[in-house]
């Protein structure tokens, strides 16, 4: 497998990170995003395949989505049952 990111440009990562509040950002920030968000990615991609082969179904579902996030720590919706980690 390839192992890039470069398709997400360096102008679309600035915006992404100006609604967080950073002000600028160096050629090796962006590098390193990048880098974070394919392990980041590729780490979940891999935890909703064995949910969903836990569910025996062959279409990935958006519970299968929310499961593995909340299986990596993320609740994406406050009063969700076993809210008890971090939300997003």
């Amino acid at each position: 497998m390839k192992k890039t990111m470069n398709n997400i440009t360096k102008p679309s990562l600035q915006r992404m990170s100006r609604q967080a509040g950073v002000k600028t950002m160096s050629d090796d920030c962006v590098n390193t995003i990048r880098n974070l968000l394919y392990t980041e990615v590729y780490n979940l991609c891999n935890d909703i395949t064995k949910v969903n082969n836990h569910t025996g179904t062959k279409t990935i579902m958006p519970t299968d989505l929310y499961t593995a996030l909340r299986i990596n720590g993320v609740v994406l919706a406050e009063g969700s049952p076993n809210d008890t980690t971090r939300t997003a």
